[in-house]
């Protein structure tokens, strides 16, 4: 859980913001020396503060390095989210995926679809080109960790739209992972 005082506020607007989702490492979830991964987003504004930019301040990707199970409410203006656990489907080899296209014929945009999906690492796919975040120490790009449609968590983005979650390798902080958006 995340306490009150430990409660992200937008950058741009200063309104707390809404809780999307939260993960835990394990052999899922290559966290590094982090055990749980929280995810928020600024609605204030209705998008007004740029909630789609990993830089901007109006979203958060905050790792921890310890797991508190307890439920506590955000403060009284976020909305109070459920516990909904999830259920990890064995890994797909995207790669192989991938190869089909060169290999059987398979369209690009029919191998695509088959990634378009929730989904823990592997490769981005992007709706509107390539945004991947890069390492603030200038080290390279960062490693995708999660991949989010609205059909599991429902976040307002657009209808379509996608969210991708990366941690930055080269930093072990509790700011290493950043949040951005697509919309559809």
């Amino acid at each position: 859980g995340i306490r009150a005082h430990q409660w992200p506020r937008c950058a741009v607007c200063g309104a707390p913001m809404c809780h999307m989702a939260q993960l835990d490492a394990g052999p899922w979830l290559d966290l590094g020396p982090h055990s749980r991964l929280t995810v928020f987003i600024c609605h204030a504004t209705g998008g007004r503060c740029e909630d789609w930019d990993p830089w901007k301040g109006s979203n958060k990707a905050l790792l921890s390095r310890v797991r508190d199970d307890n439920l506590y409410d955000g403060p009284p203006t976020v909305r109070v989210y459920r516990r909904m656990p999830l259920m990890v489907d064995p890994p797909l080899d995207e790669r192989a995926v991938m190869a089909q296209v060169r290999t059987h014929g398979v369209p690009v945009k029919t191998a695509l679809e088959q990634l378009r999906h929730d989904k823990l690492g592997g490769g981005a796919v992007w709706l509107h080109g390539d945004d991947t975040p890069q390492s603030q120490a200038g080290q390279g790009p960062m490693r995708l960790l999660l991949q989010l449609t609205t059909d599991v968590v429902k976040f307002d983005i657009t209808t379509g739209g996608m969210g991708y979650v990366f941690i930055d390798p080269y930093d072990a902080s509790e700011n290493a992972a950043r949040f951005l958006w697509q919309g559809g």
